[in-house]
Formats: C-alpha cells, sequence, structure tokens
C-alpha cells in the first residue's frame, strides 16, 4: 500500500539532474549500509535480510537528544525504482521513493518522501525532523556521487 498521495500525509519532493548513469545512481542508492558514512542522521544501517529485490534493513537513527532504531523495508526494481517503507511508533509510516531516469545529460532522479503522523504530537516532530533531513539527502547523495565517480 502507498501513502505518498494520502491526504494526512506531510510530503516532501526534489528532483535533480545528476552526469552519472541511472545504474549508477541506483546502486549509490541501493547501498544502505554505506548511508552512515554520508549522511549525518544515520548512526547504523544494517541489512537484515533479502529476499528476491526486498530487503529489510535495521537502522539507528540520530536525531536530537535520542536515537531511534527502525527497521525498514526497501524494495529495488532496477535501475528505475526504490521504493522504502518503514512504521515506527513516533512517526508512523514512512515511504521513500527514488525514481532514475536516463537523460541525455546522465540521468534524471526524483526523491519523493511521505509521512504519515499517528498524532498531533507526531506530526509536529515528524514534519520538523523531515524538512531537516530530506532537503540535504538528495544533495548528499548528489555528492557521494562525485565523489565515487568523479566530477561528471
Amino acid at each position: 500500500m502507498s501513502f505518498l498521495g494520502g491526504m494526512n500525509s506531510i510530503r516532501f519532493e526534489q528532483s535533480i539532474e545528476l552526469p552519472y548513469s541511472q545504474g549508477q545512481l541506483f546502486d549509490l542508492v541501493a547501498d544502505i549500509e554505506s548511508y552512515p558514512e554520508f549522511l549525518d542522521e544515520y548512526i547504523e544501517a544494517k541489512i537484515h535480510s533479502r529476499t528476491g529485490n526486498l530487503v529489510l534493513v535495521d537502522q539507528v537513527i540520530g536525531l536530537p537528544l535520542v536515537n531511534v532504531s527502525l527497521r525498514a523495508e526497501a524494495t529495488f526494481n532496477r535501475p528505475e525504482l526504490i521504493v522504502v517503507r518503514s512504521s515506527q511508533f513516533l512517526f508512523g509510516e514512512m515511504e521513500i521513493r527514488w525514481s532514475f531516469t536516463s537523460n541525455h545529460v546522465g540521468a534524471h532522479v526524483d526523491f519523493q518522501m511521505a509521512l504519515t503522523p499517528p498524532s498531533r504530537f507526531g506530526a509536529g516532530l515528524a514534519e520538523y525532523l523531515m524538512e531537516k533531513s530530506a532537503a540535504r539527502t538528495l544533495l548528499a547523495f548528489a555528492a557521494r556521487a562525485a565523489k565515487l565517480y568523479g566530477e561528471g
């Protein structure tokens, strides 16, 4: 079930054109265990299990004053789409979509994030944290791509 379009969702969307192949960018985002190396909020990310194109990931996210552990389910449809879903008591339901499309520059990347919070308190906290981290996420991946693949 996708809730990206749900009426009660808090949403964030951003796109970028990067001079790397669709496959390179897909692989970069799919390498979840490397996230703590370049995403400030990630303390730990470990693959729990893998079945076909479905991966369960255990993560520890560092927030102001507290670290939050959560399990996420990632579905990989190489090289076009990665969908990550999670449910956590403070934030409710979360979905992140990464879409990759080849173009004349390299690839177009769409990043969408949606949260459906469980309460008013959860909504305020989720919105604050999402705005703080989501805006930096695409830029962090672009910087990681430049480091791994060159300036393009």
